[in-house]
C-alpha cells in the first residue's frame, strides 16, 4: 500500500493552475492566521504577564516613593516640633535669668547682676531669632507688631536702671522697675513671648497634623488608584483568558483534526470507534469499519508534486463526506489512507453497498486546476462486533481486508474473514524468515547469459536471486521480491547476492561483465554507491565491469533521486542500463534526461512480435532510436533462432532469453567459457 506522510501545511496549498494560485485559494490563505496558535497564545500570555509585572511595579513604586517622602516630611515635622518645643523652654527659662538678674541688680545694687543681664541678652536674642525662623510668618507678624515699641522702651528703661545701679542711685534703678509702665511693658513682652512661643509649637504640631491628613488622602486615592487599575487589569486578563480558552479549543480541535483535510484524525478516530461500538452494543446493531486506499496516488505526487497531491487529498475528503451519512464518520488514518465508520444492518449489503460507491467515486476524474487527475481506490472491510470489539483490532482486521482486496486486484474490495489473519501470519513469518536468510546466506546468485546476437558469445550476465528456503526449498523470485521490497530488505538481500557472486567469480570468464538490477527502493538511498564501491573494493572488481540496471518504475517514483544516482554511479565507473524499456511512463523523457549506456527492451514485445505485426514495429522504432542516440539494445526474452535472426536484422546487438540459457547457478556457467552460446544462422 502506497503510504506518503501527513501533509502538514501552515497555510492552503494553492490551487494548481498554470503555476498560479487560483482566487479561491488566495482567499482562503488571506483567512488563516500568520503565526501559528501556540505562538499567539504565548504572545498573549506574556503580554498579559507585562501588563501584570508593569501595574504592580507602578503601584509599588509611587508608594515606595510616598512612604519614602512622607517619612522624610514626617522627621523634619517631628523635628521641627521638638525645636520648637525646645525654644519655648529654653526662651521661657532665658527670660526668667533676664528677669532675675535685673532685679537683683536693683535690689543689691551690685554691678555683677548688670554684667549677667548683659550676658543673658545676647542669647535670648538667638533663641528668639531661631524661633522666628520656626515660626510661622503671621505669628512673627503679630510678635513684632505687639513687641516692637514695648521692646524698645524696656530696653531704655533698663540701660537708664543699670546706669543709676552703676552710679550707686539703687533708688532710681527700684523706681524705674517698680514703676507701673515697665511692669506693663514687662508684662506685655512676656504675653507676647509666650504667644509667639505656643504659636510656633502650635504651628508645628498643626503641621504633623496636616501632613497626616494628607498622606492619609495620599493613601486612599492610591486605594482608588489601584482599585481602579486592578479593575482595568482584570478586565484585560478576562480578555486574554478567553482569548487563551478560545486558543485551547482551537488546540484541542486541531489536535483531533487532520490539518489538510479537515477530517478528524487517528487520535478522533478511536474516540468516534468507542462511541460508535457503545451504541451499537446497547442497540444491538452492527458498525461496519471501512479502510480505504488511494490506487496511483504516489504517480501524481512524483509527477505534479505534493502540492497537487494535498488537493488530491482534500478532494477526496470532499467526496468521502459526500457519500456518508449523517451519522457516520470519516476520518484520515494517514497518507493515502481513510476510515468509514458507518452503520450495518448486519449483513454484508450496507457496507458492500457504501465501499462500492466509495470505489466508483474515487474512480471518477478530479479537476485539479487545468489537470485532470485519475486514481482508484481499494477497501478493507472489518465489521463489530463479528470481526472483534476492540478499536486496534478492528483496523487490523480492516486493513488485512485491504491488503488482501489489493493482492487480489486494485479497485476492489475485500470482507475481513478468519483466512486472513492466517495470510498476514504467514507474511511475518516469511518477512522474519527472509531477514534471517539474508543473514545465514541463503540467498544465492544464479545468472542469466546475455549474448553479442552477432557472434553468439556471451558478453555478459545478469545477476538473479534465488533463496534456498530451509523448509521450502529452492524459492523464484516472484515468491519473495514483492515482499523484500514492500519490507525494505531489497536493499541488504541485493548486496548479499552481488557479494556472494563476486566471491564465487572463479568460474566466470574475466572478460564477461556483470548486471544487476536496482530495486525502486534503492534509488532513495544515498548510501547506494558507496556501498557498492566498499563492496567491489573488497573482492578487488573495477566498477567498471558492473552493469546497473534501472527499471522505468524507479525512474518514475523520483527522477530527481535516479538522476542524482546515475551521475554518481557513471563518475565511480559503472555502466546505466534502461530495463523494460517501453513499459513504464515517459520513456522519451527519460532518454532525453538520462544518458543511459544501454537500453534493454521488455520480453513483451519480444514475445509477440510474429503474432502482432505492432509489436515488432515498436521494436524496431526502439532500435532505430537507439542507434539515433547512439546507444546498444539488449532484447529481453529470446526464446526461437527466429526471433533471434529478426533482432539481429533489425539492429539490436545483444540479447537474453531461453534460446540462450535459463537462470542457472554460476559454478553451471563454465561450460559456457570461450564458446559460443548459439551460432548466428
Amino acid at each position: 500500500m502506497a503510504r506518503r506522510p501527513d501533509s502538514v501545511p501552515d497555510v492552503l496549498h494553492p490551487q494548481v493552475g498554470e503555476g498560479l494560485p487560483s482566487p479561491q485559494a488566495q482567499a482562503a490563505a488571506s483567512l488563516l492566521p500568520s503565526v501559528s496558535i501556540v505562538e499567539q497564545t504565548m504572545a498573549e500570555a506574556r503580554r498579559a504577564l507585562v501588563l501584570v509585572l508593569a501595574v504592580a511595579g507602578v503601584l509599588l513604586g509611587v508608594l515606595l516613593i510616598e512612604r519614602w517622602y512622607y517619612a522624610a516630611a514626617q522627621g523634619e515635622a517631628n523635628h521641627r516640633h521638638a525645636e520648637a518645643l525646645r525654644l519655648a523652654g529654653a526662651m521661657r527659662l532665658v527670660d526668667l535669668q533676664l528677669t532675675t538678674a535685673a532685679q537683683m541688680a536693683v535690689i543689691s545694687g551690685q554691678a555683677e547682676w548688670v554684667q549677667r543681664f548683659d550676658r543673658h541678652l545676647p542669647e535670648f536674642n538667638r533663641l528668639l531669632a531661631e524661633a522666628r525662623a520656626l515660626a510661622p510668618a503671621d505669628a512673627t507678624a503679630r510678635f513684632d507688631a505687639a513687641t516692637g515699641s514695648a521692646a524698645a522702651e524696656l530696653d531704655d528703661m533698663r540701660e537708664s536702671a543699670f546706669e543709676a545701679v552703676q552710679v550707686g542711685a539703687v533708688d532710681v534703678a527700684r523706681r524705674i522697675f517698680e514703676g507701673e509702665r515697665y511692669r506693663q511693658k514687662t508684662a506685655l513682652l512676656q504675653k507676647a513671648i509666650a504667644d509667639f512661643s505656643e504659636a510656633t509649637v502650635t504651628a508645628a504640631g498643626q503641621e504633623i497634623t496636616n501632613m497626616r491628613r494628607r498622606n492619609a488622602l495620599i493613601g486612599v486615592l492610591l486605594l482608588v488608584g489601584a482599585c481602579f487599575l486592578g479593575v482595568l487589569l482584570w478586565r484585560r486578563l478576562m480578555g486574554s483568558r478567553g482569548h487563551l480558552l478560545r486558543a485551547e479549543e482551537r488546540v484541542k480541535h486541531l489536535a483531533a483534526s487532520d490539518l489538510l483535510t479537515g477530517l478528524p484524525n487517528r487520535t478522533a478516530l478511536h474516540d468516534a470507534m468507542a462511541v460508535a461500538m457503545g451504541r451499537t452494543a446497547r442497540g444491538g446493531t452492527r458498525l461496519a469499519v471501512l479502510m480505504i486506499d488511494l490506487d496511483r496516488f504516489k504517480p501524481v505526487n512524483d509527477r505534479h508534486g505534493h502540492m497537487v497531491g494535498d488537493l488530491v487529498l482534500k478532494e477526496v475528503a470532499q467526496r468521502l463526506q459526500g457519500l456518508i451519512r449523517s451519522g457516520d464518520t470519516c476520518a484520515r488514518y494517514g497518507g493515502d489512507e481513510f476510515v468509514v465508520l458507518a452503520a450495518d444492518e448486519g449483513t454484508p449489503s450496507a457496507a458492500h453497498h457504501l465501499a462500492d460507491r466509495i470505489v466508483q467515486a474515487m474512480g471518477q476524474p478530479m479537476k485539479v486546476g487545468s489537470l485532470s487527475i485519475t486514481i482508484g481506490s481499494t477497501v478493507g472491510i472489518a465489521r463489530f462486533p463479528d470481526d472483534g470489539t476492540d478499536a486496534d483490532e478492528l483496523l487490523r482486521k480492516a486493513d488485512s481486508a485491504l491488503y488482501r482486496a489489493k493482492s487480489d486486484s486494485r479497485g476492489g474490495l475485500c470482507f475481513y474473514d478468519v483466512g486472513l489473519d492466517e495470510l498476514v501470519a504467514e507474511r511475518a513469518a516469511l518477512e522474519q524468515a527472509m531477514r534471517e536468510g539474508i543473514a545465514r546466506g541463503e540467498f544465492v546468485p544464479y545468472a542469466q547469459p546475455i549474448v553479442d546476437l552477432s557472434t553468439g558469445r556471451v558478453h555478459s550476465l545478469e545477476l538473479l536471486a534465488r533463496w534456498h528456503h530451509p523448509q521450502r526449498g529452492l524459492l523464484p523470485p516472484a515468491q519473495f521480491i514483492p515482499l523484500a521490497e514492500e519490507t525494505g530488505l531489497i536493499g541488504p538481500m541485493t548486496m548479499a547476492v552481488l557479494g556472494a557472486a563476486l566471491s564465487d567469480r572463479s568460474c566466470l570468464d574475466p572478460d564477461w561483465r556483470i548486471s544487476f538490477n536496482v530495486a525502486p527502493q534503492q534509488i532513495q538511498d544515498e548510501s547506494l554507491v558507496p556501498q557498492l564501491l566498499a563492496l567491489l573494493a573488497r573482492h578487488r572488481v573495477p566498477p567498471s565491469r558492473l552493469d546497473v540496471e534501472l527499471t522505468e518504475s524507479a525512474l518514475v517514483r523520483d527522477t530527481d533521486a535516479a538522476r542524482r544516482v546515475m551521475h554518481a554511479l557513471k563518475q565511480a565507473g559503472f555502466t546505466v542500463t534502461l530495463d523494460d524499456f517501453g513499459t513504464g511512463h515517459s520513456s522519451l523523457s527519460y532518454l532525453a534526461e538520462l544518458e543511459f549506456d544501454k537500453i534493454k527492451i521488455d520480453r513483451t514485445f519480444v514475445h509477440t512480435m510474429r503474432e502482432r505485426p505492432e509489436s515488432a514495429k515498436i521494436v524496431d522504432a526502439i532500435i532505430g532510436l537507439s542507434r539515433s542516440l547512439g546507444v546498444p539494445t539488449v532484447a529481453e526474452g529470446i526464446e526461437t533462432e527466429a526471433d533471434a535472426q529478426r533482432l539481429r536484422s533489425m539492429g539490436c546487438l545483444y540479447g537474453q532469453g531461453y534460446l540462450y540459457g535459463r537462470p542457472m547457478p554460476l559454478q553451471a556457467l563454465s561450460m559456457l567459457r570461450g564458446s559460443p552460446v548459439m551460432l548466428p544462422a
